[in-house]
């Protein structure tokens, strides 16, 4: 016979309590981080700048005839330390779209901005602004178009 017998207890008993006493810790911990927000795995100093920097702001289409549809995209880089966020956009005219495949873009990251200029009505140098408002220093950014247009008909009545 053991001495003390009644007071030891079995070693699975234990590890079971001990088990159980770690599932609870889990599951309780669980309940609580399910109401907190994700971090981004980029994480940016929101307290920095944004800053745009493109490859190219100023593209030359060369010489159009009047109704051909071009497109060009713009490609820029975000140099700050802060999430830049592209909250608007002025194309200047109804004969440019502009087509933003990601408004916010993180540091370090690169974005893209296509714009699609119509020719159609245009006669002679033609130099589009567009113009983007973000959060980054200086707030707005201008991008150009140039182009000449061949228009036999405007040219034909003037």
């Amino acid at each position: 016979m053991r001495k003390n017998s009644k007071f030891q207890v079995p070693s699975f008993k234990l590890k079971l309590a001990a088990l159980i006493f770690g599932l609870s810790g889990l599951l309780l911990g669980s309940c609580q981080s399910g109401s907190q927000k994700a971090t981004p795995t980029i994480k940016s100093d929101e307290s920095g700048i944004a800053k745009f920097v493109f490859s190219e702001e100023i593209h030359n289409f060369g010489s159009l005839n009047a109704g051909e549809v071009v497109s060009f995209t713009f490609i820029f880089r975000n140099e700050g330390t802060k999430t830049l966020n592209i909250t608007g956009v002025d194309s200047g005219c109804g004969c440019t779209e502009v087509k933003i495949e990601n408004k916010t873009v993180e540091p370090g990251q690169e974005g893209r901005i296509e714009v699609i200029y119509n020719s159609a009505g245009e006669v002679g140098r033609q130099l589009k602004t567009i113009t983007l408002f973000s959060n980054a220093e200086p707030a707005q950014k201008q991008l150009y178009l140039k182009a000449n247009v061949t228009n036999e008909i405007i040219e034909l009545n003037s």
